[in-house]
Protein backbone atom coordinates (compact mmCIF):
# COMPACT_ATOMS: atom_id res chain seq x y z
CA UNK A 1 0.00 0.00 0.00
CA UNK A 2 1.44 3.24 -1.09
CA UNK A 3 2.55 5.46 2.41
CA UNK A 4 1.04 8.64 0.67
CA UNK A 5 -2.52 6.55 0.50
CA UNK A 6 -2.34 5.48 4.15
CA UNK A 7 -1.56 9.00 4.72
CA UNK A 8 -4.52 10.25 2.71
CA UNK A 9 -6.86 7.51 4.06
CA UNK A 10 -5.83 8.40 7.54
CA UNK A 11 -6.03 11.85 7.35
CA UNK A 12 -9.36 11.58 6.23
CA UNK A 13 -10.73 9.05 8.36
CA UNK A 14 -10.08 10.75 11.34
CA UNK A 15 -11.24 14.07 10.19
CA UNK A 16 -14.12 12.48 9.24
CA UNK A 17 -14.65 10.69 12.98
CA UNK A 18 -14.02 13.31 14.90
CA UNK A 19 -16.42 14.87 12.82
CA UNK A 20 -19.17 12.21 13.66
CA UNK A 21 -18.06 12.06 17.46
CA UNK A 22 -18.67 15.98 17.57
CA UNK A 23 -22.08 15.33 16.03
CA UNK A 24 -22.97 12.58 17.68
CA UNK A 25 -21.78 14.05 21.54
CA UNK A 26 -23.37 17.51 20.66
CA UNK A 27 -26.84 16.38 19.09
CA UNK A 28 -27.79 12.75 20.52
CA UNK A 29 -25.06 12.28 23.15
CA UNK A 30 -28.21 11.55 26.59
CA UNK A 31 -27.77 14.24 28.84
CA UNK A 32 -28.09 13.20 32.54
CA UNK A 33 -31.67 14.97 33.50
CA UNK A 34 -31.59 15.91 37.69
CA UNK A 35 -35.07 15.96 37.95
CA UNK A 36 -34.96 19.06 40.02
CA UNK A 37 -36.50 22.06 39.21
CA UNK A 38 -35.29 26.04 39.59
CA UNK A 39 -37.31 28.68 41.91
CA UNK A 40 -39.45 29.23 39.18
CA UNK A 41 -40.53 25.85 38.99
CA UNK A 42 -39.08 25.32 35.27
CA UNK A 43 -37.13 21.94 34.67
CA UNK A 44 -33.29 22.21 34.26
CA UNK A 45 -33.15 20.72 31.46
CA UNK A 46 -35.16 23.88 30.00
CA UNK A 47 -32.97 26.59 31.40
CA UNK A 48 -30.72 26.97 28.22
CA UNK A 49 -30.59 30.51 26.56
CA UNK A 50 -30.67 30.17 22.86
CA UNK A 51 -29.49 33.09 20.23
CA UNK A 52 -31.84 35.74 19.88
CA UNK A 53 -33.61 36.21 16.72
CA UNK A 54 -32.12 39.05 15.68
CA UNK A 55 -28.19 37.60 16.03
CA UNK A 56 -29.71 34.61 14.04
CA UNK A 57 -30.85 36.64 11.07
CA UNK A 58 -26.89 38.31 11.33
CA UNK A 59 -25.08 35.28 11.76
CA UNK A 60 -27.32 33.47 8.93
CA UNK A 61 -26.06 36.47 6.42
CA UNK A 62 -22.62 36.38 7.06
CA UNK A 63 -22.79 32.65 7.00
CA UNK A 64 -24.23 32.59 3.42
CA UNK A 65 -21.94 35.31 2.45
CA UNK A 66 -19.30 32.67 3.09
CA UNK A 67 -20.96 30.17 1.18
CA UNK A 68 -21.51 32.34 -2.02
CA UNK A 69 -17.68 32.87 -1.53
CA UNK A 70 -16.95 29.03 -1.58
CA UNK A 71 -19.62 28.33 -4.69
CA UNK A 72 -18.05 31.17 -6.90
CA UNK A 73 -13.97 30.23 -6.22
CA UNK A 74 -15.24 26.39 -6.66
CA UNK A 75 -15.90 27.27 -9.95
CA UNK A 76 -13.29 29.28 -10.64
CA UNK A 77 -10.99 26.94 -9.38
CA UNK A 78 -12.70 24.06 -11.42
CA UNK A 79 -12.20 26.83 -14.57
CA UNK A 80 -8.64 27.05 -13.55
CA UNK A 81 -7.99 23.18 -13.04
CA UNK A 82 -9.01 23.20 -16.74
CA UNK A 83 -6.99 26.06 -18.01
CA UNK A 84 -3.97 25.29 -16.62
CA UNK A 85 -3.53 21.33 -15.88
CA UNK A 86 -2.44 21.78 -12.41
CA UNK A 87 -3.55 19.26 -10.32
CA UNK A 88 -0.86 17.96 -7.97
CA UNK A 89 -0.96 18.47 -4.50
CA UNK A 90 0.52 21.69 -2.94
CA UNK A 91 0.42 23.77 -6.29
CA UNK A 92 -2.51 24.89 -6.65
CA UNK A 93 -2.42 25.69 -2.21
CA UNK A 94 -2.57 28.95 -2.39
CA UNK A 95 -3.54 30.31 -6.10
CA UNK A 96 -6.83 32.57 -5.82
CA UNK A 97 -9.62 30.34 -6.37
CA UNK A 98 -8.13 28.49 -3.35
CA UNK A 99 -7.90 31.74 -1.05
CA UNK A 100 -11.28 32.57 -2.01
CA UNK A 101 -12.53 29.24 -1.44
CA UNK A 102 -10.80 28.83 2.16
CA UNK A 103 -12.00 32.56 3.24
CA UNK A 104 -15.40 31.47 2.42
CA UNK A 105 -14.92 28.38 5.03
CA UNK A 106 -12.88 31.01 7.40
CA UNK A 107 -15.59 33.35 7.31
CA UNK A 108 -18.40 30.92 8.32
CA UNK A 109 -16.53 29.20 11.10
CA UNK A 110 -15.28 32.68 12.97
CA UNK A 111 -18.86 33.59 12.22
CA UNK A 112 -20.12 30.37 13.90
CA UNK A 113 -17.64 30.57 16.81
CA UNK A 114 -18.87 33.93 17.37
CA UNK A 115 -22.54 32.49 18.17
CA UNK A 116 -21.51 30.08 20.37
CA UNK A 117 -19.90 32.40 22.01
CA UNK A 118 -22.51 34.72 22.64
CA UNK A 119 -24.86 31.29 23.49
CA UNK A 120 -22.05 30.26 26.19
CA UNK A 121 -22.22 33.73 28.01
CA UNK A 122 -25.69 33.97 29.17
CA UNK A 123 -25.95 30.36 29.40
CA UNK A 124 -22.81 30.34 31.67
CA UNK A 125 -24.70 33.31 33.91
CA UNK A 126 -27.23 31.32 34.00
CA UNK A 127 -25.37 28.27 35.56
CA UNK A 128 -26.10 26.29 32.22
CA UNK A 129 -22.51 24.18 32.31
CA UNK A 130 -23.49 21.94 29.68
CA UNK A 131 -22.69 22.94 26.16
CA UNK A 132 -24.94 20.06 24.52
CA UNK A 133 -28.06 22.33 26.30
CA UNK A 134 -26.70 25.47 24.77
CA UNK A 135 -26.13 23.37 20.61
CA UNK A 136 -29.58 21.90 21.45
CA UNK A 137 -31.26 24.98 21.99
CA UNK A 138 -29.52 26.89 19.07
CA UNK A 139 -28.88 23.61 16.65
CA UNK A 140 -27.87 25.62 13.35
CA UNK A 141 -24.86 27.46 15.20
CA UNK A 142 -23.70 24.65 16.34
CA UNK A 143 -24.13 22.29 12.66
CA UNK A 144 -22.32 25.38 11.08
CA UNK A 145 -19.09 25.44 13.33
CA UNK A 146 -18.98 21.49 12.48
CA UNK A 147 -19.07 21.70 8.61
CA UNK A 148 -17.33 24.86 8.58
CA UNK A 149 -14.34 23.35 10.66
CA UNK A 150 -14.50 20.05 8.96
CA UNK A 151 -14.06 22.20 5.16
CA UNK A 152 -10.97 23.93 7.21
CA UNK A 153 -9.22 20.86 8.72
CA UNK A 154 -10.14 19.08 5.95
CA UNK A 155 -7.68 20.86 3.23
CA UNK A 156 -4.64 19.32 3.62
CA UNK A 157 -5.65 15.62 3.22
CA UNK A 158 -7.14 16.82 -0.38
CA UNK A 159 -4.01 17.84 -1.17
CA UNK A 160 -2.37 14.38 -0.07
CA UNK A 161 -5.34 12.84 -2.56
CA UNK A 162 -4.25 15.49 -5.45
CA UNK A 163 -1.34 14.11 -4.84
CA UNK A 164 -1.32 10.80 -5.07
CA UNK A 165 -3.85 10.59 -8.62
CA UNK A 166 -2.15 13.71 -9.83
CA UNK A 167 -3.79 14.76 -13.28
CA UNK A 168 -6.35 11.48 -13.39
CA UNK A 169 -7.71 12.83 -10.23
CA UNK A 170 -11.43 12.14 -9.96
CA UNK A 171 -13.80 15.18 -8.63
CA UNK A 172 -15.29 12.14 -7.23
CA UNK A 173 -12.91 11.41 -4.57
CA UNK A 174 -13.50 10.90 -0.94
CA UNK A 175 -12.29 14.50 0.52
CA UNK A 176 -14.10 16.27 -2.52
CA UNK A 177 -17.00 14.57 -1.65
CA UNK A 178 -17.18 15.22 2.09
CA UNK A 179 -16.07 18.71 1.45
CA UNK A 180 -18.87 19.31 -0.94
CA UNK A 181 -21.34 18.25 1.25
CA UNK A 182 -19.92 19.82 4.11
CA UNK A 183 -20.01 23.52 1.92
CA UNK A 184 -23.61 22.64 0.40
CA UNK A 185 -24.92 22.37 4.21
CA UNK A 186 -23.53 26.02 5.31
CA UNK A 187 -26.18 27.82 3.41
CA UNK A 188 -28.69 25.12 4.52
CA UNK A 189 -28.05 25.50 7.89
CA UNK A 190 -27.82 29.34 7.36
CA UNK A 191 -31.98 28.80 6.13
CA UNK A 192 -32.54 27.82 9.69
CA UNK A 193 -30.43 30.37 11.38
CA UNK A 194 -32.33 32.85 8.93
CA UNK A 195 -35.76 31.24 9.77
CA UNK A 196 -35.22 32.67 13.39
CA UNK A 197 -32.66 30.31 14.90
CA UNK A 198 -34.83 30.05 18.73
CA UNK A 199 -36.47 32.48 21.06
CA UNK A 200 -34.52 33.46 23.54
CA UNK A 201 -35.91 31.95 26.57
CA UNK A 202 -34.09 31.99 29.86
CA UNK A 203 -34.87 30.71 33.19
CA UNK A 204 -37.73 32.54 35.35
CA UNK A 205 -36.61 34.54 38.63
CA UNK A 206 -39.07 34.32 40.82
CA UNK A 207 -42.05 36.26 42.15
CA UNK A 208 -42.47 39.78 40.58
CA UNK A 209 -39.83 40.14 38.38
CA UNK A 210 -40.85 36.57 36.94
CA UNK A 211 -44.57 38.33 36.71
CA UNK A 212 -43.32 41.11 34.92
CA UNK A 213 -40.90 38.60 32.52
CA UNK A 214 -44.13 36.92 31.75
CA UNK A 215 -46.06 39.57 30.55
CA UNK A 216 -43.06 41.21 28.68
CA UNK A 217 -42.61 38.21 26.96
CA UNK A 218 -46.58 38.02 26.29
CA UNK A 219 -46.50 41.22 24.48
CA UNK A 220 -43.60 40.44 22.63
CA UNK A 221 -44.48 37.22 20.96
CA UNK A 222 -48.15 39.43 20.20
CA UNK A 223 -46.56 41.37 18.09
CA UNK A 224 -43.94 39.08 16.70
CA UNK A 225 -46.76 36.81 15.76
CA UNK A 226 -48.95 39.72 14.62
CA UNK A 227 -46.09 40.74 12.34
CA UNK A 228 -45.56 37.84 10.97
CA UNK A 229 -48.77 37.11 10.30
CA UNK A 230 -49.05 40.91 8.79
CA UNK A 231 -46.20 41.50 6.87
CA UNK A 232 -44.35 40.74 3.82
CA UNK A 233 -41.75 37.88 4.30
CA UNK A 234 -38.26 38.85 3.32
CA UNK A 235 -36.84 35.93 4.38
CA UNK A 236 -38.30 33.29 2.16
CA UNK A 237 -36.73 34.66 -1.04
CA UNK A 238 -33.18 34.98 1.19
CA UNK A 239 -34.01 31.42 1.89
CA UNK A 240 -34.18 29.93 -1.73
CA UNK A 241 -31.14 32.17 -2.97
CA UNK A 242 -29.66 30.15 0.40
CA UNK A 243 -30.83 26.94 -1.53
CA UNK A 244 -29.33 27.71 -4.62
CA UNK A 245 -25.84 28.47 -3.37
CA UNK A 246 -25.98 25.34 -2.00
CA UNK A 247 -26.91 23.39 -4.88
CA UNK A 248 -24.41 25.06 -6.77
CA UNK A 249 -21.99 23.77 -4.98
CA UNK A 250 -22.85 20.49 -4.77
CA UNK A 251 -23.00 20.11 -8.39
CA UNK A 252 -19.27 21.45 -8.64
CA UNK A 253 -18.58 17.63 -7.69
CA UNK A 254 -22.29 15.97 -8.19
CA UNK A 255 -22.10 16.77 -12.39
CA UNK A 256 -19.36 19.21 -13.21
CA UNK A 257 -17.32 16.72 -14.82
CA UNK A 258 -19.63 16.07 -17.41
CA UNK A 259 -20.07 19.82 -17.82
CA UNK A 260 -16.09 20.36 -18.85
CA UNK A 261 -14.72 20.25 -22.13
CA UNK A 262 -14.28 16.69 -23.41
CA UNK A 263 -15.61 13.62 -21.23
CA UNK A 264 -12.79 11.43 -20.90
CA UNK A 265 -10.39 9.16 -18.36
CA UNK A 266 -12.56 8.05 -15.41
CA UNK A 267 -16.00 10.13 -16.02
CA UNK A 268 -16.42 8.02 -19.83
CA UNK A 269 -16.07 5.14 -17.91
CA UNK A 270 -19.54 5.81 -15.79
CA UNK A 271 -23.12 5.35 -17.38
CA UNK A 272 -24.43 7.87 -19.13
CA UNK A 273 -27.68 7.88 -17.47
CA UNK A 274 -26.06 8.53 -13.94
CA UNK A 275 -25.38 12.64 -15.00
CA UNK A 276 -29.61 12.87 -15.20
CA UNK A 277 -29.82 10.82 -12.43
CA UNK A 278 -27.78 12.72 -10.46
CA UNK A 279 -29.10 16.20 -11.76
CA UNK A 280 -32.64 15.22 -11.43
CA UNK A 281 -32.57 13.55 -8.14
CA UNK A 282 -30.76 16.37 -6.00
CA UNK A 283 -32.60 19.16 -7.66
CA UNK A 284 -35.96 17.44 -7.48
CA UNK A 285 -34.76 17.19 -3.24
CA UNK A 286 -34.00 21.14 -2.86
CA UNK A 287 -37.07 22.23 -4.53
CA UNK A 288 -39.17 19.62 -2.28
CA UNK A 289 -37.20 22.04 0.69
CA UNK A 290 -37.51 25.28 -1.21
CA UNK A 291 -41.61 24.55 -0.71
CA UNK A 292 -41.62 24.11 3.14
CA UNK A 293 -38.96 27.05 4.04
CA UNK A 294 -40.20 29.86 1.60
CA UNK A 295 -44.11 28.99 1.41
CA UNK A 296 -45.74 30.07 -1.78
CA UNK A 297 -47.58 28.90 -4.43
CA UNK A 298 -44.38 29.11 -6.86
CA UNK A 299 -41.63 28.91 -4.62
CA UNK A 300 -39.71 25.70 -6.71
CA UNK A 301 -39.96 27.67 -9.87
CA UNK A 302 -38.57 30.54 -7.90
CA UNK A 303 -35.58 28.09 -6.35
CA UNK A 304 -35.21 27.06 -10.41
CA UNK A 305 -34.67 30.50 -11.12
CA UNK A 306 -32.29 31.30 -8.59
CA UNK A 307 -30.48 28.14 -9.21
CA UNK A 308 -29.62 28.98 -12.92
CA UNK A 309 -29.56 33.15 -12.16
CA UNK A 310 -26.32 32.10 -9.56
CA UNK A 311 -24.81 29.45 -12.09
CA UNK A 312 -25.00 32.02 -15.10
CA UNK A 313 -23.24 34.65 -12.52
CA UNK A 314 -20.28 31.93 -10.86
CA UNK A 315 -19.31 30.62 -14.66
CA UNK A 316 -19.89 33.75 -16.35
CA UNK A 317 -17.22 35.03 -13.70
CA UNK A 318 -15.11 32.02 -14.45
CA UNK A 319 -14.87 32.43 -17.78
CA UNK A 320 -14.24 36.06 -17.53
CA UNK A 321 -10.87 35.52 -15.15
CA UNK A 322 -9.58 31.92 -16.69
CA UNK A 323 -10.84 31.59 -20.04
CA UNK A 324 -13.00 28.24 -19.43
CA UNK A 325 -16.55 28.38 -18.36
CA UNK A 326 -18.49 24.85 -17.98
CA UNK A 327 -21.69 24.10 -20.14
CA UNK A 328 -24.77 24.87 -18.35
CA UNK A 329 -26.45 21.98 -16.14
CA UNK A 330 -29.47 20.14 -17.30
CA UNK A 331 -32.10 22.25 -17.14
CA UNK A 332 -35.11 21.29 -14.52
CA UNK A 333 -37.21 24.61 -14.51
CA UNK A 334 -40.14 22.43 -16.21
CA UNK A 335 -39.96 20.29 -13.49
CA UNK A 336 -40.09 22.75 -11.14
CA UNK A 337 -43.09 24.51 -12.41
CA UNK A 338 -45.10 20.55 -12.58
CA UNK A 339 -43.95 20.46 -8.86
CA UNK A 340 -46.01 23.93 -8.03
CA UNK A 341 -48.40 23.08 -10.30
CA UNK A 342 -48.88 18.87 -8.76
CA UNK A 343 -49.21 20.43 -5.42
CA UNK A 344 -51.59 23.39 -6.17
CA UNK A 345 -53.79 20.44 -8.07
CA UNK A 346 -53.94 18.66 -5.10
CA UNK A 347 -54.17 20.67 -2.31
CA UNK A 348 -57.55 21.60 -3.94
CA UNK A 349 -58.84 17.72 -3.35
CA UNK A 350 -57.85 18.32 0.19
CA UNK A 351 -54.51 16.30 -0.15
CA UNK A 352 -51.80 17.47 2.47
CA UNK A 353 -47.79 17.76 1.64
CA UNK A 354 -47.28 14.87 3.77
CA UNK A 355 -49.22 12.15 1.92
CA UNK A 356 -48.30 9.29 -0.35
CA UNK A 357 -50.73 10.43 -3.08
CA UNK A 358 -49.03 13.90 -3.11
CA UNK A 359 -45.76 11.90 -2.77
CA UNK A 360 -46.19 9.64 -5.58
CA UNK A 361 -47.74 12.69 -7.91
CA UNK A 362 -45.11 15.43 -6.91
CA UNK A 363 -42.44 12.72 -8.04
CA UNK A 364 -43.98 12.15 -11.11
CA UNK A 365 -44.91 15.50 -12.34
CA UNK A 366 -41.32 16.52 -11.55
CA UNK A 367 -39.61 13.87 -13.59
CA UNK A 368 -42.11 14.79 -16.51
CA UNK A 369 -41.13 18.19 -16.74
CA UNK A 370 -37.47 17.57 -16.18
CA UNK A 371 -37.19 14.65 -18.40
CA UNK A 372 -39.03 16.38 -21.18
CA UNK A 373 -36.03 18.97 -21.61
CA UNK A 374 -33.10 17.40 -19.94
CA UNK A 375 -33.39 13.96 -21.95
CA UNK A 376 -33.28 15.91 -25.57
CA UNK A 377 -30.63 18.16 -24.21
CA UNK A 378 -28.25 15.20 -24.10
CA UNK A 379 -29.15 13.34 -26.87
CA UNK A 380 -28.98 16.57 -29.55
CA UNK A 381 -27.06 18.63 -27.98
CA UNK A 382 -24.21 17.08 -25.64
CA UNK A 383 -23.10 13.82 -27.74
CA UNK A 384 -20.46 15.59 -29.41
CA UNK A 385 -19.19 15.43 -26.18
CA UNK A 386 -20.60 12.23 -24.02
CA UNK A 387 -20.40 8.50 -25.14
CA UNK A 388 -23.90 7.71 -26.41
CA UNK A 389 -26.75 8.19 -24.82
CA UNK A 390 -29.08 4.88 -26.29
CA UNK A 391 -33.07 4.69 -25.83
CA UNK A 392 -32.31 2.20 -22.60
CA UNK A 393 -30.28 5.24 -21.35
CA UNK A 394 -33.18 7.18 -21.81
CA UNK A 395 -35.33 4.88 -19.81
CA UNK A 396 -33.13 4.20 -16.93
CA UNK A 397 -32.70 7.43 -15.99
CA UNK A 398 -36.14 8.12 -16.26
CA UNK A 399 -37.41 5.04 -13.65
CA UNK A 400 -34.13 6.09 -11.30
CA UNK A 401 -35.17 9.77 -11.10
CA UNK A 402 -38.98 8.95 -10.62
CA UNK A 403 -37.84 5.69 -8.00
CA UNK A 404 -35.41 7.41 -6.23
CA UNK A 405 -37.81 11.16 -5.83
CA UNK A 406 -40.34 9.04 -4.82
CA UNK A 407 -37.31 7.67 -1.89
CA UNK A 408 -36.52 10.96 -0.88
CA UNK A 409 -39.46 12.79 -0.85
CA UNK A 410 -39.79 12.27 3.20
CA UNK A 411 -36.44 13.18 3.94
CA UNK A 412 -36.68 16.63 1.60
CA UNK A 413 -39.96 17.33 3.61
CA UNK A 414 -38.49 16.36 6.91
CA UNK A 415 -35.48 18.75 6.11
CA UNK A 416 -38.02 21.78 5.37
CA UNK A 417 -39.95 21.23 8.17
CA UNK A 418 -36.93 21.01 10.37
CA UNK A 419 -35.30 24.51 9.35
CA UNK A 420 -39.16 26.01 9.34
CA UNK A 421 -39.73 24.97 12.67
CA UNK A 422 -38.08 27.98 14.43
CA UNK A 423 -39.88 30.16 12.35
CA UNK A 424 -43.09 29.19 14.33
CA UNK A 425 -41.91 29.48 17.60
CA UNK A 426 -43.15 32.60 18.58
CA UNK A 427 -47.14 31.74 17.04
CA UNK A 428 -46.37 28.12 18.79
CA UNK A 429 -45.71 29.55 22.01
CA UNK A 430 -48.23 32.13 21.87
CA UNK A 431 -50.78 29.25 20.87
CA UNK A 432 -49.85 27.19 23.81
CA UNK A 433 -50.10 30.25 26.46
CA UNK A 434 -53.78 31.19 25.31
CA UNK A 435 -54.68 27.12 25.07
CA UNK A 436 -52.78 27.13 29.02
CA UNK A 437 -55.55 30.24 29.37
CA UNK A 438 -58.46 29.21 27.98
CA UNK A 439 -58.55 25.54 28.86
CA UNK A 440 -60.60 24.10 32.21
CA UNK A 441 -58.42 24.21 34.79
CA UNK A 442 -57.81 20.17 35.98
CA UNK A 443 -58.51 19.21 39.90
Amino acid sequence: MSSLFLQGLVFSGLTIGVLAFLAWWSFLSPIKHSGGEDSSGIPQSGRAISTSPRLSKVLALLVGIGALLICIGGYWDLSEHVVTGIVPGGEDFLWPPHLMIYAGFLLAFLVAVGGLTALAVPNLRAGVMDPRRWVRRSPYVGAVVLVAGYGLFSIPGDAIWHELYGIDLTAWSPPHIFIALSSASLPVFAVGLLMGGGNRVGPARGGSDARSRSQFLNRERLWAAGKSFSAADWRGFVNLFFLAIGFCIFLIVGSSEWEMGKVEGYVAQRPVWLYPTIVGVSAFFLSVAARRVAPGPWSATAFALFYFGLRIASTSFADLVSGASPRLTLVFILGAVLLDLTYQWMARFGFRPGDWQVRLAAAGGFMVGFSIVAQPTIAFQYLQFFPSFTVPDHLIAVLLVYVLNIAIYPVALGLGNWLKSSRNEDAEALHEELSAVTAPAKG
